[in-house]
């Protein structure tokens, strides 16, 4: 008796176990973020960034996700003595931390709150490192991004930056563009 005991507590176990196994690995929904998704225009009026910044601000953005990264499609905002391209490719954010790399220019994304925070980071020839972290955040159709620059040294330590109000942060208002205000 005592085996038919123990063979029915391995049996229920097993059931518990493979039943726990599959609805652990169960589809769960994945977020996109598509409060983002969307192409959205500068408010220049209602930022209090400067708007001749390296790196350069975009006048406009396309967003555009997929369950593992976000892509930015940006139209530069240039000064008239600028020599790049006001349409540079495209960057792309992966979920999963890793950083996506075009040359010098390293991108990584983060969840912070309720914010995306999007870094780009540039390597310096010496080793150190520029940094231009931008938190996303949305409320309806108004997207607002605060801005940090940074400097780091080779030995890893944050400069304070030559310009004193780059050492705070800078905002930006973008409008969700519709059919009605291109």
């Amino acid at each position: 008796m005592s085996a038919r005991i123990l063979l029915a507590g391995a049996v229920c176990t097993a059931v518990i176990g493979f039943s726990s196994l599959a609805w652990a690995q169960a589809e769960r929904p994945v977020r996109t973020f598509p409060e983002f998704v969307g192409t959205w225009v500068l408010d220049e009026s209602a930022s209090t960034g400067p708007l001749v910044i390296t790196p350069r601000i975009p006048s406009r953005m396309t967003i555009t996700t997929t369950p593992s990264a976000i892509t930015i499609a940006k139209r530069l905002r240039l000064d008239p003595r600028d020599r790049i391209s006001d349409t540079p490719e495209p960057e792309v954010y992966r979920f999963d931390g890793t950083e996506t790399s075009v040359g010098r220019h390293h991108y990584s994304f983060r969840l912070v709150a309720d914010a995306l925070a999007l870094t780009e980071k540039h390597m310096s020839s010496g080793g150190g490192f520029t940094l231009s972290t931008d938190a996303y955040s949305v409320a309806g159709d108004v997207l607002t991004v605060h801005r940090q620059l940074s400097a780091v040294t080779p030995a890893g330590h944050i400069l304070v930056m030559q310009v004193p109000a780059n050492n705070f942060r800078y905002t930006y208002i973008y409008r969700r563009e519709t059919p009605g205000n291109r």
